[in-house]
């Protein structure tokens, strides 16, 4: 009897520590997905409309053409851990040129936790 109650408590301390483990490095997971890159001065900048592109911001970042109609879109995921704010510039430069562009704002900066 014994040795299976020196059994069941070496079982219990072990999923306890797995657990444990499990815990801290969800915690550490989500501390580290949180902190994105940071969109450079460019990129801050270029969320501001201008004579050729409005920006709108909704859950996303939409760069329309000024005074003509798209008939083509964009839609852009983010990469890993970047501040989908980053790649206005970009977006800023296609719409210029007639399409519209949409930048998509992920869970946690990760596009796979929302396809």
């Amino acid at each position: 009897m014994k040795n299976h109650h020196r059994i069941s408590a070496v079982i219990r301390k072990t999923l306890l520590g797995v657990l444990g483990i499990i815990l801290v490095l969800s915690v550490l997971f989500l501390v580290w997905s949180s902190n994105p890159a940071r969109p450079m001065e460019e990129a801050v900048a270029a969320l501001e409309s201008t004579g050729d592109v409005k920006i709108t911001f909704e859950d996303w970042l939409a760069f329309e053409p000024v005074g003509q109609q798209p008939k083509t879109g964009f839609i852009f995921y983010p990469g890993g851990r970047v501040d989908y704010r980053a790649y206005a510039p970009m977006a800023q430069m296609i719409a210029a040129n007639g399409y519209l562009v949409v930048i998509t704002q992920m869970p946690l900066s990760l596009a796979v936790f929302d396809p």
